[in-house]
């Protein structure tokens, strides 16, 4: 992930427990983790090896 960008995000967070975020913006990046920000400005923190699956959303040209 890489500040400023927004993506759709899929990720664990427990052992059996998936999570998606869809249209989140990357605010922060640190060693272990990504902190997000959804559309309705709340944060989120993303553990960067639970993710399971990245998608960049592009906006149209």
């Amino acid at each position: 992930m890489e500040v400023g960008k927004t993506y759709n995000v899929v990720f664990a967070t427990g052992r059996y427990e998936i999570e998606y975020e869809n249209g989140v913006t990357c605010i922060k990046v640190t060693p272990q983790s990504y902190r997000v920000e959804r559309a309705d400005g709340s944060t989120r923190l993303v553990k960067q090896d639970l993710i399971m699956s990245l998608e960049e959303i592009v906006a149209p040209a």
